[in-house]
């Protein structure tokens, strides 16, 4: 998957454009042949953008755009399939005139890109503008290039942008969004009734708010933190109506007794992870993407012994 994060920071000097110029560049971070631009030369970036906003005669306010596209440790992707990727997001419409340079970094254990746009339009001397559906278009478009690489996307067009810290978070195990994901589903395909759902998301530290009044049903963990169904992704696998279906399945080909075994299975773990990690918050909170971190990690060593993944198939009974 890739995230496409804007990074808001002090940036209305043209000092700070040229520190970020060469934060991007910096060769502890990245390569020459993993360095470009777009509309200019990514060594010749700061006096290009300068010469575009004298031309203009916009040199004050803010100077750039800083944004990055990061991919997850365990995609499948290279340095220059990043890059490769970048070249084609750059020519998206929205960048038109903008002048872009870009590198890719690699001193982490996930590969992205830092992109700085001029907020000047060469073409127009029209100022760069940011909307929500400007952001969703970007990410849409960056969704369709890694389609193109094989890339899963675990962000579709109807959700929401991950930002940064929690997008980092997510990949450690320690998001409490992702977390609560992870508790729906693995209890949507147990249970076999609103009411089972209700008292075993309780048993897993969550109230659930679900009324026959109300469009969404609202979620609440131990810390107060509230998230409605439709921030789960796909919404919809987490409507009402889909939670309905799933537990009249489950209520047709699993027994009652069945049904409690798993659930007594899924808080045994639950609990087992706790018990390992007592002295590790970071993991004994989040004892389900703790479970989850150990499986694609047992995948990742499966692919290395030649086994292969469908990181698409998707088990409705896994645990």
């Amino acid at each position: 998957m890739a995230v496409i994060e804007f990074i808001n920071g002090k940036n209305n000097t043209l000092a700070a454009l040229e520190r970020v110029l060469k934060y991007i560049t910096n060769p502890a971070k990245t390569e020459e042949t993993l360095e470009d631009g777009h509309n200019c030369g990514v060594n010749t970036a700061y006096n290009e953008f300068f010469m575009t906003k004298s031309e203009y005669s916009k040199l004050k306010g803010r100077q750039y755009i800083h944004f990055t596209q990061s991919f997850a440790p365990y995609d499948k992707v290279t340095p220059a399939m990043v890059k490769q990727i970048a070249d084609e997001l750059v020519q998206m419409e929205a960048f038109k005139g903008f002048q872009v340079a870009y590198a890719v970094h690699t001193d982490r254990d996930h590969l992205h890109t830092h992109f700085v746009v001029n907020t000047v339009n060469m073409e127009t001397g029209m100022k760069w503008k940011q909307s929500a559906e400007h952001l969703q278009m970007m990410k849409d478009y960056s969704d369709e290039i890694c389609k193109k690489y094989g890339l899963i996307i675990t962000q579709g067009k109807s959700g929401s942008r991950v930002n940064r810290g929690e997008y980092r978070s997510k990949e450690n195990g320690h998001s409490w969004k992702y977390e609560l994901y992870l508790a729906v589903k693995k209890v949507k395909w147990i249970d076999r009734s609103k009411e089972e759902f209700v008292d075993n998301m309780k048993a897993l530290g969550y109230q659930v708010d679900w009324s026959d009044t109300r469009k969404y049903i609202t979620f609440t963990n131990a810390q107060g933190k509230k998230c409605r169904n439709r921030k789960l992704y796909p919404p919809e696998h987490f409507a009402k109506e889909a939670l309905l279906k799933a537990f009249e399945l489950n209520s047709q080909r699993m027994e009652a007794r069945i049904s409690r075994s798993k659930m007594e299975m899924l808080l045994s773990a639950v609990q087992l992870v706790k018990m390992d990690n007592q002295f590790d918050a970071s993991r004994s909170n989040y004892p389900l993407s703790t479970i989850e971190g150990e499986a694609v990690k047992e995948k990742i060593e499966k692919s290395k012994k030649g086994k292969g993944l469908n990181w698409d198939k998707e088990s409705e009974n896994s645990m």
